[in-house]
């Protein structure tokens, strides 16, 4: 008796943790571009990104590093972002549009290097793509996150083979 309780608990704080995942997510998708807009919001980004920065493109990390040349400033950046690859470089979502530092920096540039599984590789020609076809390279997991946050733009960094 006490296990299957147990084992009932347990089911519920599943369903309510998975419940509370989507509708902040969701919240998310709705509010995306009031989000970005808040000052807390973006230190709580800055915090983010920097703490991510130090782990980002080593072996294990499931995390990328875009290294990009600010567009105004010249200055250089590197910018955590979560990736996989397809065709022949890497899908980034589109998390924040294109409002995005990283990607009108990436885009006025052209490319960037991008460390990746222990790796650097140098990305050009950033493209815009959007369908099943770019959401089909995630993992299911992390499909269904895109999904209900409703994220559908992803940005396909192509890799450069010139020297």
């Amino acid at each position: 008796m006490a296990l299957k309780r147990s084992i009932l608990l347990f089911g519920l704080a599943v369903a309510l943790t998975s419940l509370s995942l989507a509708l902040l997510l969701r919240l998310f998708s709705a509010n995306r571009y009031r989000l970005i807009g808040s000052g807390q919001f973006r230190t709580f980004i800055k915090r983010f990104n920097s703490t991510t920065s130090k782990v980002a493109g080593t072996p294990l990390s499931p995390h990328g590093l875009l290294t990009h040349t600010g567009r105004r400033s010249g200055r250089v950046y590197q910018t955590p972002l979560g990736t996989v690859r397809h065709g022949d470089g890497f899908l980034v979502p589109l998390t924040y549009g294109t409002r995005a530092d990283w990607y009108r920096n990436l885009a006025a540039a052209g490319g960037g290097t991008f460390d990746w599984k222990g790796r650097t590789y140098h990305v050009e020609r950033p493209e815009i793509i959007s369908g099943k076809e770019p959401l089909g390279a995630w993992p299911l997991r992390e499909r269904i996150i895109l999904q209900l946050a409703g994220i559908e733009d992803f940005m396909w960094l192509h890799e450069s083979h010139a020297p």
